[in-house]
């Protein structure tokens, strides 16, 4: 016979069992993040020697100097969908001002469908406003996508997706238009999903349109099951040739997951093997409210469960060799795709998530160096890759502390 207590016991050691996963799984989260801290420090920093001489060419020793990080080489992004959308001019200029102080990478929309409404006028006026500000400001840019197997992928003026000669002309002009602004391209967008457009000539085309362009192939659900079928297809791309530089892996599907970080470094390391650069190009954890899942963490996706996420999952994404680049996609709610999935609310104050990301990226991963040069004239230290502006003196001048390179820099007194 089951009794109330039998009952009672069975629960109890239920819950015991839980409570036991839940520790094991938040202790397996804290070691990954411990080392990821340790993988930024050796696959995000490199040493670096400034060394400071006289009119003469002879080394000043005791020389006090100052470097100070003005830019990362990792791309930090999000979509600036929203750029001039607003009816306020004072809401715009908030959206921009908070792009700029958190950002160095704009997602530049391509969507055929509301982009190109009568065939033959493409809205390029409001792009190049768009590129015009991201150059003005050192925002380097990604443009997508130009073609997509999904309605809105579709010109309201074809039966379908057009023909391969007309799909051949958008990309091309697109391409060609924007060389030398627009640096990266995603140029078909998820293609093991939407499977109406084939990579293969498109991303040869784009090759073709502009042979220093960065191509990148997209696609969704990659961090919930590692998504064989995308495996696959980039697989067979490799095989048959054709041309891309990186491999995109969206982060918003399913759209209440929160990706266990042992898991996420996992489907990493697995893509890195095809040997191409990473992206993550659409991360979109929202604060709208929906209950967590797939995760040890229980409770509701509220500002700071969005923001606490947000900051281990960039921590795991930075460290990993590979990454190249992190997007975000809405900046704003007012005009986020899904609910709470900016980093500002809709009266463009920022939320914990904002200010998480920007302590990290500015503050946490910046580098800032005081010091004196010894009697070689030489003062080494350990920097993100970026760009610097360093004094010595009355001397000033800009370096670059670049992957692979020896780094070793010189500044002349006057």
């Amino acid at each position: 016979m089951i009794t109330t207590l039998s009952l009672l016991v069975a629960a109890l050691a239920v819950g015991a069992a839980a409570g036991e996963s839940a520790t094991e799984a938040q202790r397996a989260e804290d070691a990954i993040l411990e080392h990821a801290r340790k993988d930024i420090e050796a696959n995000r920093k490199g040493d670096a020697v400034v060394r400071v001489v006289d009119a003469a060419g002879k080394p000043v020793a005791g020389a006090a100097v100052t470097i100070e990080q003005t830019s990362h080489d990792f791309l930090f992004g999000c979509n600036i969908y929203m750029f001039d959308r607003y009816k306020e001019p004072e809401r715009n200029d908030a959206y921009k001002r908070r792009f700029r102080e958190l950002f160095n990478y704009a997602t530049v929309g391509f969507y055929w469908r509301w982009y190109e409404p009568e065939r033959g006028k493409p809205r390029y006026d409001y792009t190049d406003k768009v590129v015009a500000w991201c150059v003005e400001n050192g925002i380097q840019m990604k443009g997508h996508p130009l073609l997509w197997g999904d309605n809105a992928g579709v010109p309201p003026w074809a039966k379908g997706q057009p023909p391969a000669e007309v799909q051949r002309q958008r990309v091309t002009e697109i391409v060609r238009r924007f060389s030398g602004k627009i640096g990266f391209w995603e140029v078909v967008n998820e293609p093991s999903h939407c499977r109406g457009v084939k990579i293969d000539e498109p991303y040869r085309w784009a090759r073709e349109a502009d042979p220093k362009a960065y191509l990148i192939v997209n696609d969704y659900y990659v961090l919930a099951d590692g998504q064989p079928g995308f495996l696959k297809l980039l697989q067979d791309a490799l095989k048959a040739g054709v041309p891309f530089d990186g491999i995109g892996i969206q982060a918003h599907e399913p759209r209440t997951m929160r990706f266990p970080l042992d898991q996420v470094k996992r489907i990493l390391d697995r893509y890195a093997g095809l040997g191409k650069e990473l992206h993550i190009t659409e991360y979109c954890p929202c604060s709208g409210g929906q209950p967590i899942t797939g995760s040890h963490i229980q409770g509701k996706w509220d500002e700071a469960a969005q923001a606490d996420y947000a900051a281990k999952f960039y921590t795991v994404c930075f460290a990993h060799p590979a990454m190249r680049a992190i997007t975000w996609w809405d900046l704003c709610d007012d005009g986020s795709w899904l609910p709470g999935g900016g980093l500002l609310r809709k009266d463009m104050t920022p939320k914990p998530a904002y200010d998480a990301l920007k302590k990290l990226i500015h503050e946490t991963w910046h580098t800032r160096v005081q010091g004196k040069t010894d009697a070689d004239g030489r003062l080494a230290f350990r920097g993100f890759f970026g760009k610097y502006a360093v004094g010595a003196g009355t001397a000033k001048t800009q370096l670059h502390v670049t992957k692979g390179a020896t780094n070793q820099f010189v500044i002349r007194l006057p």
